[in-house]
């Protein structure tokens, strides 16, 4: 099994009590993950500018204020791959643009032009509802943020 190890700055972009995540579908285990948009942090950038940056590029979203999760260090596995990532999560609102405000679901276009849907999941929905949430301990610090009603 091949083996990567990789940075990555993902936005958690919240409408009440749901965030935007993109479906992804790895075609070699058939396996769905949901994931925050987002993507790899390039050389000499800060994980706020690539954040910045895949969401200009992917969804066409210009961000204005976003608050820093931190990161979180995991591993998963992706069309083959050993994945080691340290995800750098930001917090943004949907009113940073209209679409995302009025609770449409756009889709993420990547370089390659690979077209992903977006879908808009409940912070408190049971974890069975729904594929796994790459990186899986969001789901523990989305609630824990619900609760303390911080940027929500």
């Amino acid at each position: 099994m091949e083996f990567e190890s990789r940075q990555a700055a993902l936005c958690v972009i919240v409408r009440k009590d749901k965030f935007l995540v993109t479906e992804l579908i790895d075609v070699q285990s058939a396996l769905t993950l949901h994931r925050p948009p987002g993507g790899g942090v390039e050389a000499g950038e800060t994980p706020e500018n690539a954040v910045r940056r895949e969401l200009q590029e992917e969804l066409r979203v210009s961000l204005t204020t976003l608050r820093s999760l931190g990161a979180v260090d995991h591993v998963w596995f992706w069309k083959g791959r050993k994945v080691s990532e340290r995800a750098w999560l930001f917090l943004a609102n949907a009113s940073d643009d209209s679409r995302l405000q009025r609770g449409e679901s756009p889709t993420v276009v990547e370089a390659n032009g690979e077209r992903l849907p977006t879908i808009w999941r409940p912070i408190d929905a049971p974890a069975a509802a729904f594929p796994p949430l790459c990186p899986s301990a969001l789901v523990e610090m989305l609630k824990r943020l619900a609760r303390e009603g911080l940027g929500f």
